[in-house]
């Protein structure tokens, strides 16, 4: 028996944000904490990890207001922003809901390749050094590339072209067969094409430009 561990592409369930329902529950936010991630209370909250939420109406910690965030469930009572740094925002004072995103499974993709982005090197080479040095620079999080057969009809299709047109932030998760682990990748959608020829049908892609890291979940 090999020891290796593999996962087949069929099998996986890639699911991409379609919106925030009517139906999606609507929560009471109670607290948020100036940490890195910032944490959030509310009492006997519905959410599991790699849920996506939108937060709008808090006052004093305005800035995560209007904000699309993955969330890490700490207990049944609170869950970690992924990726936010609150500690530099204003102090949470009062009020503040949630909606929970509603992905869709994308049954008609056909290739998923996300890329990370490659660190800049900065010249710190000088007089006593004895070979090049150099510093990392910012993270690029580099894009999310996927195919799929073209059918604008479809909701998923809709909702891609709509964050396209609008520079909202989507979310693509991966969820690996096996118990292998769940992947959520935030993004804009910065690119989208269709194509087809004679003997083939239509295909279609996007590429999302990656706004921070993967976050990984496992069981």
């Amino acid at each position: 028996m090999s020891s290796v561990s593999a996962y087949k592409f069929h099998g996986s369930q890639i699911q991409v944000l379609v919106g925030f329902t009517a139906d999606s529950p609507v929560t009471a936010i109670t607290a948020i904490t100036n940490a890195n991630p910032a944490v959030v209370t509310d009492t006997g909250h519905p959410l599991a990890d790699g849920d996506v939420v939108e937060i709008t109406g808090v006052v004093g910690m305005t800035e995560v207001n209007s904000g699309r965030y993955v969330v890490e469930v700490i207990d049944a009572n609170s869950f970690s922003l992924l990726g936010v740094d609150s500690t530099g925002y204003g102090t949470y004072t009062s009020g503040g809901t949630y909606e929970i995103g509603d992905f869709s499974n994308f049954c008609d993709l056909t290739n998923y390749n996300r890329t990370g982005g490659t660190s800049p090197e900065i010249q710190t080479t000088a007089l006593c050094s004895v070979a090049q040095e150099y510093l990392l620079g910012l993270p690029d999080f580099g894009t999310t590339a996927i195919d799929f057969n073209f059918a604008p009809a479809t909701a998923i299709q809709q909702a891609i072209q709509a964050a396209y047109v609008s520079g909202d932030l989507i979310a693509v998760k991966v969820t690996l067969p096996d118990s292998g682990g769940t992947m959520v990748q935030m993004g804009f959608v910065q690119q989208t094409s269709e194509s087809a020829g004679v003997g083939g049908i239509w295909t279609g892609s996007m590429t999302v430009r990656n706004t921070g890291n993967r976050e990984d979940f496992f069981a």
